[in-house]
């Protein structure tokens, strides 16, 4: 099956894009540990209920791309099963930022968010909200 991907397309130079995902992630998804600059860098998102979610920077390409890599994972939800607590491990968070007519296309992938894992339709409805409309939110307060 495929992995979880969305796109969202704003009127915003790459750089802004890139740096709202290196360095300002907790303040469009959830508070994060450190910002990232580079390849090895290493961040956790915490949430409020005890889930957390570590990650290193596997690739990194400046206002371009940049791919997390999740090393170790405590999800904690009201449903979760034994088996949904570390399914984000080895799992990979890909934002890909393209430049096309004026404006800029976000793509996003989660892979290995798939429907066989316990957790999809949870962390699917948590991606359709965090990045598509937080994250598009956040950005479109950044146009003037």
């Amino acid at each position: 099956m495929e992995s979880y991907e969305h796109k969202i397309t704003v009127n915003l130079a790459p750089n802004i894009i890139f740096d709202a995902i290196t360095q300002e992630m907790s303040s469009w998804w959830t508070e994060m540990t450190s910002v990232v600059n580079g390849v090895g860098d290493k961040t956790t998102a915490k949430f409020e209920d005890g889930t957390t979610w570590s990650f290193e920077v596997v690739k990194f390409e400046k206002d371009k791309f940049i791919e997390l890599h999740c090393y170790e994972a405590n999800h904690i939800h009201p449903v979760t099963t034994p088996e949904m607590r570390t399914e984000w491990e080895n799992t990979t968070l890909m934002f890909d930022i393209v430049p096309r007519d004026g404006n800029t296309d976000i793509h996003f992938a989660h892979v290995g968010l798939t429907p066989e894992i316990n957790c999809y339709d949870i962390c699917r409805s948590g991606w359709d909200y965090f990045f598509g409309s937080a994250f598009y939110a956040y950005l479109e307060k950044k146009i003037k």
